[in-house]
């Protein structure tokens, strides 16, 4: 007979089990919210899918099966509407925070992206926002257009060979992002050697894996250092490389007497002012800053545009179309050298270059991660005609939204760019999230759109780029930062003059 306290040892576990399993499933607030049945009972439910990295196909299948407000954790409800992102990422920071999920990305320091603190997200805000408008990032426009150029000549030595597509465009990204943060050309394009680049992918998959435990939260990322598994201490040991150069970096530039002249995101956050309090960013706030900025502008820029060039290369109407406007729009010779077209006003001058991005960010939308939200009005709110009782996180995924039939049509699973140009069906881009939405958004947005408008017409204006398998099928990896599965193989030629 064992003694009570041993079998009190043995049995405590499976009580705590069974009155988790009963709250949950007969007493919790979104029990009467459909879902699937592992999802209303642990959160393993989300890391398992996380892991298989298909999450926003399950999602699709999850709201087509459930409905358009499904329970996907334990308090989390996922919503299909485009409705979401005006009430609640649009609806004002006081009503909802972001969730603990973010913890998960705080790597040494709170950043803009991950921290949940909102006055601190405020103050940071104000006092990078000029760093990112149009104006300030045409003043290293010279920047993007040095690793342009990089790029195109990388793609002109590949002759009448087939080549990865993906994988040059994955070290213009990051080049371009290296010299804007970090004064620094990091040189992989002319490495040409996957090695170089940091592990991004695995970087936000780590951050997703702690964010969505966040009952484990304050142990898992102590404790990972101690986890005896090969490719989780490679990742850290990754991360905290990348966090070292990062902060020697910034502490270099920091201690010089004069910072400087040069154009560049990391000058002007050191020089950064809050307008209304005149404080300046310390050196580990530009550092934490730095770090997320390369991280998440790179994979998602490279990313987004390896998916644009798989759909049009993949539809030859839509490549014909976007062929005649931009060759009528743009000289041959402003695709190289000294004179790649301005971003400035580029977008206005090719409309249908326009639409295949905005129906590039629909359809395969790579900012994948649920964008969870906690309800913060104690007396609950009500979304999309549903009352969410306080406390409860809210999320969306953009895969789910952008593929909404009720919004898109009955097509929305084909790569259409004339959508976005019918006037008997006007579209707003607002129903877009491909950067987030509201006063969380991405404050990136601008530097992405400016390399992927300005490679887009380069590119296409200077090659004719056709695709080795017309059949292959798109399969899109998602770990929270969505990529196309393989390479992109392809042949290029000079287009005529």
């Amino acid at each position: 007979m064992l003694p009570f306290y041993l079998l009190l040892i043995l049995v405590l576990p499976f009580i705590l089990l069974l009155f988790s399993f009963l709250r949950n499933q007969f007493f919790h607030p979104l029990r009467k919210f459909p879902g699937p049945f592992w999802a209303a009972h642990t959160d393993l439910w989300r890391v398992y899918h996380l892991c298989t990295k298909r999450m926003p196909d399950t999602m699709e299948k999850v709201h087509e099966r459930y409905g358009p407000v499904v329970r996907v954790a334990p308090n989390e409800l996922s919503f299909q509407g485009v409705e979401i992102l005006d009430e609640v990422y649009k609806g004002g920071s006081k009503r909802f925070i972001k969730s603990n999920l973010y913890d998960g990305f705080t790597t040494f320091h709170p950043n803009s992206f991950g921290t949940r603190d909102e006055d601190l997200h405020a103050k940071r805000r104000r006092q990078m926002a000029h760093s990112f408008s149009i104006a300030s990032l045409s003043q290293m426009e010279s920047i993007f257009n040095r690793h342009l150029n990089n790029l195109i000549n990388a793609i002109a030595a590949q002759g009448s060979k087939p080549f990865d597509l993906k994988n040059l465009i994955g070290y213009y990204a990051y080049d371009v992002m290296g010299e804007l943060v970090f004064h620094t050309d990091f040189g992989s394009q002319d490495a040409q050697d996957p090695a170089q680049l940091p592990p991004i992918n695995e970087h936000i998959f780590l951050g997703c894996l702690f964010g969505m435990l966040p009952s484990l939260l304050p142990y898992s990322m102590k404790l990972a250092n101690y986890i005896p598994l090969p490719w989780l201490q490679n990742l850290l040991e990754s991360r905290k490389q990348l966090r070292d150069r990062t902060s020697a970096c910034v502490a270099h530039e920091m201690a010089r007497e004069k910072i400087s002249d040069k154009h560049s995101i990391l000058t002007r956050l050191i020089r950064a002012k809050d307008p209304e309090t005149g404080e300046r960013l310390n050196e580990v706030a530009v550092s934490s800053e730095a770090f997320a900025f390369l991280v998440a502008g790179s994979h998602t820029t490279s990313g987004t545009l390896t998916l644009l060039f798989y759909h049009l290369l993949h539809n030859k109407s839509v490549a014909d179309k976007l062929t005649k406007e931009i060759t009528a729009c743009v000289p041959f010779e402003d695709t190289a050298g000294d004179s790649l077209p301005a971003y400035a006003g580029l977008e206005a001058q090719l409309p249908y270059a326009t639409a295949c991005i905005r129906e590039n960010f629909r359809i395969s939308p790579v900012f994948t991660m649920p964008l969870p939200r906690t309800v913060c009005d104690p007396e609950g709110v009500v979304i999309e005609g549903v009352y969410v009782p306080p406390g409860t996180n809210v999320s969306m995924v953009n895969q789910v939204i952008h593929h909404n039939a009720s919004v898109w049509g009955m097509d929305h699973d084909v790569f259409r760019p004339e959508r976005w140009l019918d006037p008997a069906k006007p579209l707003s881009p607002n129903d877009l999230a491909p950067f987030g939405a509201g006063h969380r958004a991405c404050i990136g947005r601008n530097v992405a759109m400016m390399s992927i408008v300005k490679v887009l017409t380069a590119l296409w204006r200077r090659f004719e780029l056709e695709v080795l398998d017309p059949a292959e099928e798109l399969i899109v990896e998602s770990v929270g930062i969505g990529e196309k599965q393989g390479p992109l193989m392809v042949r290029a030629k000079l287009r005529a003059e």
